[in-house]
């Protein structure tokens, strides 16, 4: 699935959520919380050369104690809603053709119910494990995902980890494969 068709169901989904009142922002940061900011700075376009899009995580690395909390914020609202995605270190696309059909992309982007043929939203908010759901997995590795809101500013999801201290966890944004950071679990 390419990110623009992912991007577009995300924010159906996002505004089908809202719809029915079932809140997709949180109500806050909670107390602790590590937190995990979607943020971009200036793009640019050189005409007939090529467009840089800026979308990324404010950080390369974050640390977080086991059983403890990630708070991750839509602060780069204009580029829409985002997703926290934990994958495997090969599966992180890494060059450009990756990027533009990215496996495990396209893969995770099924499990959480978009159809690459139509803008109807995707069926699940969450995924545990590469599977649907509509509640926020415990994060413990490869699989767990969560999609923000259709991209107002400050609109967030949390998680908690509970992956075991020394675990590694690696993360996108499956509309944005190039935002990629990790996650660091300590005791």
């Amino acid at each position: 699935m390419h990110p623009g068709k992912f991007l577009a169901a995300a924010a159906a989904l996002c505004a089908a959520i809202g719809a029915t009142g079932v809140a997709v922002a949180a109500t806050g940061t909670p107390a602790g919380a590590t937190v995990i900011k979607a943020v971009f700075g200036p793009s640019a376009v050189k005409i007939n050369r090529y467009a840089e899009d800026s979308a990324r995580w404010n950080k390369d690395v974050y640390t977080v104690k086991s059983g403890g909390t990630l708070h991750i914020v839509n602060d780069a609202a204009g580029d829409g809603p985002h997703t926290f995605t934990v994958v495997t270190a090969n599966e992180l696309p890494r060059t450009v053709a990756q990027i533009n059909n990215c496996a495990i992309c396209n893969t995770l982007a099924k499990a959480h119910g978009a159809n690459p043929g139509s803008n109807t939203p995707p069926k699940f908010q969450y995924l545990k494990r590469g599977v649907g759901q509509n509640t926020p997995p415990d994060v413990t590795g490869p699989g767990d995902s969560g999609i923000t809101g259709p991209g107002k500013q400050g609109e967030s999801i949390n998680f908690k980890v509970t992956a075991k201290p020394g675990t590694v966890l690696e993360f996108m944004c499956l509309i944005h494969p190039w935002m990629q950071a990790k996650i660091l679990v300590v005791k």
